[in-house]
């Protein structure tokens, strides 16, 4: 199964737009991860795969859980915006999270920093921001492929987006 995964887009959708414009058609289904997660309401006429969703600190929203899981085939997925996981600089208790629920992945936002990585078996991936990126990056997603459980490991492919129009483009990034 393939899945767009997003967050923090804030009310700005232009991002947004531009990558479901592209990608929309070709995943099975829209991870955002908070704070603009509404901002997918506002698309008319732009192809939507099936969309989960969770609610970020500053999401109106309070029917959007806080945190849910996504079964992907046979794998169990968490995903949460963030800020009420992130202690400091250490994303330990994303990996505490996610071995306490038998996931083999985190998926989170809220940093604006996109971050790939793996911890105790865990995937741990945040895609930074579509519309206010923060450190070294500019907006950016990512695109995951998750095989049956036996079948090898979630692929993961970051992008950051740049230009605009009929000049767009993805271009891969390599977080750490």
């Amino acid at each position: 199964m393939r899945f767009l995964v997003v967050s923090d887009t804030h009310g700005e959708t232009a991002g947004l737009r531009a990558v479901l414009a592209k990608l929309g058609r070709t995943v099975q289904g829209l991870i955002h991860l908070g704070d603009g997660s509404g901002d997918v309401h506002n698309l008319p006429g732009v192809p939507l795969p099936p969309m989960y969703q969770v609610r970020g600190n500053v999401d109106g929203d309070w029917s959007l859980p806080p945190v849910r899981t996504i079964w992907a085939l046979d794998r169990k997925i968490m995903a949460a915006h963030g800020h009420h996981y992130l202690e400091g600089s250490t994303l330990r208790p994303f990996v505490i999270a996610a071995q306490r629920e038998a996931a083999c992945a985190f998926l989170f936002g809220h940093t604006h920093v996109p971050y790939c990585g793996d911890d105790g078996g865990v995937l741990l991936l945040n895609p930074g921001s579509l519309s206010r990126p923060r450190g070294r990056w500019g907006p950016s997603f990512a695109v995951i492929d998750v095989p049956p459980e036996g079948s090898g490991w979630i692929d993961v492919r970051m992008f950051e987006l740049s230009g605009s129009g009929s000049k767009l483009r993805f271009s891969a990034i390599h977080p750490a």
